[in-house]
């Protein structure tokens, strides 16, 4: 499995933030080869948008507008 370099990521995203910002900076490793050795990243909003990155080391970007009304 891979193995990341915290054990808990957060971010904070200004209301003004557009589509597409960076929020955030993941880094990890995985001892396997290939394609097994891939690592899919995936930031979900309340609203139920995603958006990832991929790679060892991958920034989160927004993927979806900020709401400031939804808490």
């Amino acid at each position: 499995p891979p193995i990341f370099s915290q054990t808990l990521y957060q971010a904070r995203v200004p209301e003004d933030a557009p589509v597409g910002a960076s929020v955030l900076q993941v880094a990890a490793a995985d001892a396997d080869e290939g394609t097994n050795a891939d690592i899919r990243y995936r930031l979900e909003g309340g609203d139920g948008g995603s958006g990832g990155g991929g790679g060892g080391e991958g920034a989160g970007s927004l993927p979806f507008e900020v709401d400031p009304e939804s808490g």
